[in-house]
């Protein structure tokens, strides 16, 4: 009579869902979601950091995540990660090292399409399209800084030069 009942693995509670969204300046957002007695089992079994078992492989280098920040949740658990990668980005591929079972990725291109794959558990995605991707900034950050640093000082530069002509002009013998 219980040979009757479906048995339930580890892999049905996984319920893993990534998805990896880009702006126009290469900055990414990266959530993977999985059920969070799942995952909190899962990562009993792996020590470190949660971005140590994710990979972004741009254009045939890996892409680190600058933050992760986990939002927990009853239904859901979501490791959020922010990174950026080159303008200049042609290819990503990308690996998950905690599931086995397939799962969806979606990628959230910049220009507003979205790339949907299904990612065959522990296992590579295959290499998705980032050329035409994004734009690069118009001015790199140290101009950017140089100018708003000159703008802020150039009232500043204006007093002492006004002060100076003023000492100038009375020190003047008057005639």
């Amino acid at each position: 009579m219980f040979a009757l009942w479906p048995t339930a693995s580890a892999h049905d509670l996984e319920s893993t869902q990534v998805v990896l969204t880009f702006a126009r300046d290469g900055s990414f957002v990266l959530d993977v979601s999985n059920d969070p007695a799942w995952l909190k089992l899962r990562l009993e079994r792996f020590p470190g950091d949660f971005s140590d078992r994710v990979v972004l492989w741009v254009d045939g280098h890996e892409v680190r995540p600058t933050s992760t920040e986990f939002i927990s949740g009853n239904a859901v658990a979501t490791y959020r990660m922010r990174g950026r990668v080159s303008t200049q980005a042609r290819t990503l591929r990308w690996y998950y090292g905690l599931v086995a079972d397939p799962y969806p990725l979606a990628v959230r291109r910049a220009d507003g399409r979205v790339v949907l794959e299904e990612v065959g558990g522990d296992a590579w995605s295959r290499a998705i399209d980032l050329s035409g991707e994004f734009t690069p900034p118009l001015v790199s950050e140290r101009t950017a800084l140089f100018v708003v640093l000159a703008l802020a000082l150039t009232p500043m530069w204006r007093r002492v030069w006004v002060w100076r002509r003023a000492s100038a002009l009375r020190a003047r013998p008057q005639l």
